[in-house]
């Protein structure tokens, strides 16, 4: 099949006219938007004027080499995917049945309809309601494969079982909001949401550096280079003000040109964020200000350091910061080194220093009070001091414990 040949900026402003069309949030969009950036930086470095399919498979070939199949991984992989539908003229549904093919009983299909309406007359996302569409197409799959074609043919038994079968545990919460749905508006005398099985996610402790590593880090950058200067302007806002790598890389130049505060509207949240500009980081722009390339005609603050001078990406934030990681001779071990764990490492940092969660959440910009729940689980300190000790082992567990019990 014939490819179609976009320019790099013009294939990620198709891809996301798409998502929009499918009623993609703006986070989701955002997202999207990243991680085309990330590709297609990529692929400027090595050579290519233009994306490829050929190129989008090379890139993940070369990211899965040197991280493996991590989430980031993942996320661009269906990125790539979106890119290569677009060239080929292949598009599906994002949401879609994911390859998966349901039988709804006849009976039930207005039924759905009725329950996909309501949630979209709600307000919710089409994405969103095609995932609740998704799930429960899945489970009443499941249900008709026990001969229960109707809503009286449905049972306890049944239901569990049904629930049972779907191996993707994330949709249960969408099964169960269906099940109550019928018992309000269907008429079902049963509430069968209660039996259905609980999932939660697990919860992955936020990558946090010490106050003395990123001392490191900031230690080991030469800021005598444009590039330092740059990289070191960088590295403070995220980890001194905790903006987001998309806010650092999108600052222009009069959003701190002779200010004393920081005035944005995020690009993740489309929220305001009011900050003051820290003496140590507006010192360090100012400072990468006087030795940034003139001959650039962009607004924006960071630029590249050689011709044709193009803004920076949030890659070459990542990138930077994993350098400066190598060079500081800090083990990351296990954490993740992007920009984000900066963002987490001060959080750490102003907990651990009894600074309420919600200034923290302030200061990183959050819209939802929902946030200081995520403070709450790093606020080590604090949860230090409620911690217990373990009693010794006794009995039979004892005798397990050193190998007397098989």
């Amino acid at each position: 099949m014939q490819e179609q040949n976009y320019s790099f900026e013009e294939l990620k402003t198709i891809l996301l006219v798409k998502m929009r069309s499918q009623g993609c949030s703006p986070v989701t969009i955002t997202g999207y938007r990243y991680l085309c950036n990330s590709i297609f930086e990529w692929l400027k470095e090595k050579g290519y004027d233009c994306y490829s399919v050929e190129g989008g498979n090379r890139f993940l070939q070369s990211y899965q080499d040197e991280h493996s199949e991590n989430k980031y991984y993942v996320s661009l992989r269906t990125v790539i995917y979106r890119l290569n539908d677009i060239l080929q003229d292949t598009w599906k549904n994002v949401h879609s049945d994911k390859g998966k093919h349901f039988c709804i009983p006849e009976a039930l299909v207005e039924i759905v309809e009725r329950y996909c309406c309501r949630n979209a007359c709600a307000g919710h996302a089409a994405g969103t309601v095609n995932n609740k569409r998704y799930a429960i197409s899945w489970f009443l799959d499941e249900l008709s494969k026990q001969n229960c074609k109707t809503l009286e043919d449905f049972s306890h038994k049944s239901v569990l079982q049904a629930c049972l079968k779907i191996t993707d545990h994330n949709l249960w919460s969408e099964i169960r909001l269906f099940l109550r749905y019928l018992v309000e508006h269907e008429g079902v005398k049963s509430d069968y949401s209660t039996i259905v099985p609980r999932y939660s996610k697990p919860y992955v402790v936020p990558s946090v550096y010490s106050v003395e590593e990123i001392k490191k880090i900031e230690k080991s950058i030469d800021t005598s280079t444009i590039v330092g200067k740059r990289d070191y302007a960088m590295l403070l806002l995220a980890s001194r003000m905790g903006l987001r790598s998309g806010d650092i890389t999108k600052l222009k130049v009069e959003d701190v040109k002779n200010r004393t505060h920081l005035d944005i509207i995020q690009e993740k949240t489309g929220k305001a964020l009011h900050l003051p500009l820290i003496r140590e980081v507006k010192s360090a722009i100012d400072d990468y200000l006087s030795v940034r390339p003139s001959l650039s005609k962009s607004n924006l603050i960071f630029i590249n350091a050689y011709a044709p001078y193009n803004p920076v990406t949030t890659a070459t934030l990542r990138a930077a910061l994993r350098k400066y990681i190598r060079f500081a001779e800090v083990d990351p071990g296990n954490r993740k080194s992007g920009p984000h764990a900066l963002r987490s490492s001060l959080a750490s940092s102003m907990i651990n220093d009894d600074i309420n969660y919600e200034t923290v959440r302030k200061v990183l910009g959050h819209s939802s009070d929902n946030a200081i729940k995520h403070y709450a689980r790093i606020d080590v300190e604090n949860l230090r001091k409620y911690s217990l000790v373990p009693p010794l082992p006794v009995g039979r567990f004892y005798a397990f414990l050193h190998g007397e019990v098989e």
